[in-house]
């Protein structure tokens, strides 16, 4: 009886470890190619940034009640963003196609001298060179919301702004600054907030 032997498996054809390995740097070359930059992380980032700060507006201004006169039925209600052309754009792609009541919603971008007065809400970010104070300057009365996510923009002067609280983002109120131009902000909306006081 012969002796047991074990069979051998077939030696690949010369080249075949180049072979697989090709597909395979083809196929990481594509991952690689479709994974974002972290330049391109940051992008995302701040683009759900704007777009989670467009909602806060959004429901900022279903709980202010403005002086009168009302709004005439069927007028846009306006919010302005200053300056920032990309927090303009996400901001104005969020809300687009919402209303307030029966009013709807008109995202425009504002430069530093524009007519901020045909806004009811404006939105100033961190980019922006105006201060809370030098808009009461120029427009002392106007029923104006003021919100910007500098640090500090409520405590010097503006009527909210955003504040980073870990993972989250909260916002600031000053009640004070409010009644200063006749803005009523609803309990509900001053119950979440952290009140500040006038500078």
């Amino acid at each position: 009886m012969e002796p047991f032997s074990h069979s051998r498996a077939p030696r690949p054809a010369a080249g075949g470890d180049r072979g697989l390995r090709r597909p395979l740097g083809v196929l990481l070359g594509l991952l690689l190619a479709v994974l974002p930059t972290p330049r391109a992380w940051a992008a995302s980032a701040g683009q759900l940034d704007y777009q989670l700060k467009a909602g806060y507006l959004y429901n900022f201004a279903k709980f202010i009640e403005w002086p009168p006169p009302p709004m005439a039925a069927g007028d846009t209600f306006r919010v302005g963003v200053l300056v920032d052309e990309n927090a303009y754009a996400i901001i104005a792609e969020t809300l687009r196609g919402r209303t307030i009541g029966d009013h709807p919603i008109e995202v425009v971008l504002l430069g530093l001298d524009a007519d901020v007065a045909t806004c009811r809400v404006i939105f100033v970010p961190k980019t922006a060179p105006l201060t809370p104070a030098q808009f009461r300057e120029r427009l002392p009365d106007a029923a104006v919301l003021l919100v910007g996510e500098k640090d500090g923009f409520a405590a010097a002067g503006g009527e909210i702004g955003f504040v980073p609280r870990g993972d989250n983002l909260r916002y600031q109120v000053n009640l004070s600054a409010a009644q200063k131009v006749g803005l009523k902000l609803s309990a509900k909306l001053a119950s979440l907030a952290e009140i500040v006081r006038a500078p």
